[in-house]
This record gives C-alpha cells, sequence and structure tokens, in this order.
C-alpha cells in the first residue's frame, strides 16, 4: 500500500493537528515564562485543525487513514500535551504525576472506545478529548495548581463516563467558536491578557460541560 495514495485533504489537516500538538509539546517543556502561553496557543491551533478535518471529512468522505489518523492526533494534541503542560507548569509532587498518567490513560480510553462503538449522529458518549485538552490548558494559565489538578481528575473522569455530550454541527455555532479560539490566540499572543484569554476560555468550555444537564432539563420541560 503506497500511504501517498491513499491521504486525503482531511488527513493533511489531521497531520497538522499531530505537528500543533508536537508543538505543544516542545514549548511547555521550555524553560522560560511564556511557555505555557505558548504551549496553550499551539494547542488552540491543533483545536483549529482538529475541525477543519472533521469538516472536510463530512463535506468529502473520509479516507481509509481518516479515524485512526484522527484519534492518534488528539492522543498527542489534547491527552499528552496539555497534561505535560499541566506538570511542568507548576512543578508537582510525584503523586500528581500518577494523576497526569491517569488523564492520559482515560483519554484514550475515550478514544479507543470511540473508534470502536456505534456512533450517534447527535452526541458523543463521554466528554471529547478536544474539550477536556482545552479545558486542561487553559486552567493552567489560572496559575492555580489546586484547580488544574482537580480539573485534570475530573476531565478524565467524564472522558470515560457515558454521558451524553452534544455534536455541535450548526456551521454558526461552529464559525462563532472558531473565532473565540482565535480571539484566545490573540489575547495569549499579546502576553499581556493571559488571565482574560484563560476566563474566555473557561467560560465556553464550562458550558459545554454543563450542556448535559441542560438538555436533559429542557428534555424533562416537554
Amino acid at each position: 500500500m503506497n500511504i501517498l495514495r491513499i491521504i486525503r485533504l482531511p488527513d493533511l489537516f489531521t497531520l497538522l493537528n499531530v505537528a500543533l500538538g508536537f508543538s505543544a509539546l516542545l514549548a511547555a517543556g521550555r524553560c522560560s515564562q511564556i511557555a505555557p502561553q505558548a504551549a496553550v496557543v499551539f494547542i488552540l491551533l491543533a483545536a483549529m485543525a482538529d475541525g477543519l478535518d472533521g469538516f472536510l471529512a463530512r463535506r468529502m468522505g473520509s479516507g481509509p487513514l481518516g479515524a485512526s489518523l484522527d484519534s492518534l492526533a488528539d492522543l498527542v494534541s489534547f491527552g499528552a500535551a496539555p497534561a505535560f503542560l499541566a506538570l511542568k507548569a507548576f512543578d508537582p509532587s510525584p503523586q500528581a504525576w500518577l494523576l497526569g498518567i491517569f488523564y492520559l490513560v482515560c483519554g484514550t480510553l475515550r478514544l479507543a472506545r470511540f473508534n470502536t462503538s456505534h456512533k450517534s449522529d447527535q452526541f458523543f458518549e463521554g466528554l471529547p478529548i478536544p474539550a477536556a485538552g482545552i479545558a486542561l490548558s487553559a486552567s493552567v494559565l489560572l496559575g492555580r495548581s489546586a484547580l488544574t489538578i482537580l480539573f485534570m481528575l475530573l476531565l478524565a473522569l467524564l472522558m470515560v463516563s457515558s454521558i451524553s455530550y452534544p455534536k455541535i454541527r450548526d456551521m454558526r455555532v461552529v464559525s462563532l467558536l472558531g473565532l473565540v479560539l482565535m480571539g484566545a490566540g490573540f489575547l495569549l499572543w499579546q502576553e499581556k491578557h493571559t488571565i482574560y484569554a484563560a476566563l474566555l476560555l473557561m467560560a465556553i468550555i464550562m458550558m459545554y460541560l454543563v450542556s448535559p444537564v441542560v438538555i436533559s432539563c429542557l428534555r424533562k420541560g416537554r
């Protein structure tokens, strides 16, 4: 099998996703004051590349590498990179390393279940790993190690849960989310507005985290 002949356009954005995820790892590993901000910017760019590859795959069709390639890229960009960023930023105790490993394992299980289970057109089973990765990396920017550690545990458990999270297909909402990510990335690039970028990202992710509760209440109210 000639791998170059079976690569499709969506796969190129998936490869961009993993390249940006690895860039986030490299940025997080640097001994610099702006290392966390740079790492989060790369993670946000990876999320946008992930969204583009999904959009193109739905419009153009996915190639034979699509699903597996996407999961491998997501594991790097939203599993390994945010966990490493969180542990590197606060220089935690070896006990916290176990929690980082737990987060990564849960992310791996989440992706494996997604690849092998029946897929709904409307809902994900468990929290999608891109949302978890963005939430965890944004929490680092708030500078509260206890909050980040708590978030890491919560996000890990939500990823392997059976809670139904909505798939966002409305192009207006997708476009708005893309603008939010770009805006947060721009604020981080300015270096002076880190807290505003973190709060913006946290607000968006928190709305998504509680969306199953809102959907359940709306259904009961009908």
